[in-house]
């Protein structure tokens, strides 16, 4: 079926880079030596290049992939600017240097090949993530999204077998192996509404995942091999035939689901402001297995990391009756927790920070301090503080 020429459809899906700018400025930062130190969704949260081991540097690379979406910037134009920067650095060639474990390492630094990987691979996310939210938007009217593979010299036989396929918008597949899905892939995803897929096959994978584990590379400090777990996808279609997919280690998650649930979880918030049912599905999907992914990668990048950036993760919704007894509503009824809390959880646990979302909807009770502008949670041994600071509903405290 061909493309329909539809001005107002490029004027949503091919706007401006608002949004892939906004996800690479959302990341915080994490420290890594080998690449498979940050997997699947750990890279929606985190920006991390293999072999950076100094935080102005890694500042430095993904400050100039910004300016590089902001400006337009092809990969020539980008490493004339960047290469310059990393060989004053130090950043550059094959090298003999002392790594995080104190261990004397030959490594591989800066070079074009390893350039040319930063960028595509930064590019490609960030545009997905940006494309992925406005497809979410658009559901309503295009429920529907078909794989497109991008035909090029090396292409993967697997991608190109998925060309044309349609699955719901809402399909658990999209959550795994939204492209890219692999170092590389210029697959992409074309929205469509029920008119358009009209005579097609629409595909489930409900009832076909499965998960395997492959050894994935060897841990440069202990020569212990390292293992990572894959999602694998195999759909029965009409004809009889088994339509495969598995996401490649390290995009077992899609990059820009993760960071896209966040936007649309604070956008459905504030659209149900006052819809006591809307707000309780909010708080369902808070605790869905990708926002729950994405929540536990905030956590484990913040602990590695060792301090704060500054950054949130989504925690909770005040439900209707917490709204209630607010004289002036706050901004979004979504709870938020700051990665300094993490680093000081007042007693919490890691299990307790990772199960948050889950402990918070699931309080005993709920009371509201008019005096201290605090909602009191009352858990099985505990009470969570939640404020109301300039408007933002932030989890603060920890009370025995």
């Amino acid at each position: 079926m061909p493309t329909p020429n539809r001005p107002e459809l490029n004027a949503l899906f091919d706007r401006p880079p608002a949004e892939a700018i906004d996800y690479l400025q959302s990341k915080g930062y994490k420290i890594g030596w080998d690449w498979h130190q940050t997997l699947d969704d750990a890279h929606s949260r985190a920006f991390t290049v293999a072999k950076v081991a100094k935080l102005d540097l890694l500042q430095d690379i993904r400050q100039s992939l910004i300016t590089a979406l902001e400006k337009g910037q092809s990969l020539d134009q980008w490493k004339a600017d960047i290469e310059p920067l990393l060989r004053q650095k130090g950043w550059w060639g094959k090298k003999t240097v002392i790594n995080p474990e104190g261990q004397e390492q030959q490594v591989q630094l800066g070079s074009p090949r390893r350039l040319r990987t930063i960028y595509h691979t930064n590019m490609r996310a960030s545009y997905s993530a940006g494309r992925y939210k406005a497809m979410l938007e658009a559901t309503a009217t295009r429920p529907y999204w078909e794989y497109r593979h991008v035909t090029m010299v090396n292409y993967r036989e697997v991608h190109k077998a998925w060309n044309g396929t349609v699955l719901r918008a809402d399909d658990p597949f999209w959550t795994y192996a939204y492209p890219p899905s692999q170092f590389g892939c210029n697959c992409r995803v074309v929205p469509r509404s029920a008119r358009e897929v009209e005579g097609k096959e629409i595909l489930s994978s409900e009832g076909y995942q499965s998960q395997y584990s492959e050894k994935i590379g060897i841990d440069s400090f202990t020569g212990a091999d390292v293992f990572a777990t894959r999602q694998r996808f195999d759909i029965p279609r009409a004809d009889g035939s088994v339509l495969s997919f598995s996401p490649q280690a390290g995009f077992n998650n899609s990059p820009a689901t993760s960071y896209a649930m966040d936007q649309v979880l604070a956008d459905r918030a504030r659209k149900y402001l006052g819809d006591a049912e809307g707000l309780k599905q909010v708080q369902q999907v808070m605790q869905a297995p990708v926002r729950q992914r994405a929540h536990q990668a905030f956590i484990d990048n913040t602990l590695a990391m060792g301090q704060a950036q500054n950054k949130l993760s989504p925690v909770g919704v005040l439900q209707s009756e917490q709204l209630a007894v607010l004289r002036v509503s706050p901004e979004s009824p979504i709870i938020l927790m700051r990665d300094d809390f993490v680093l000081d959880p007042f007693g919490l646990t890691q299990s307790d920070l990772v199960d948050l979302p889950k402990l918070l909807a699931n309080a005993r009770t709920v009371t509201w301090n008019e005096e201290l502008q605090q909602f009191i949670y009352q858990l099985d041994s505990m009470k969570l503080v939640v404020a109301i600071e300039q408007g933002v509903l932030r989890v603060i405290e920890v009370q025995s």
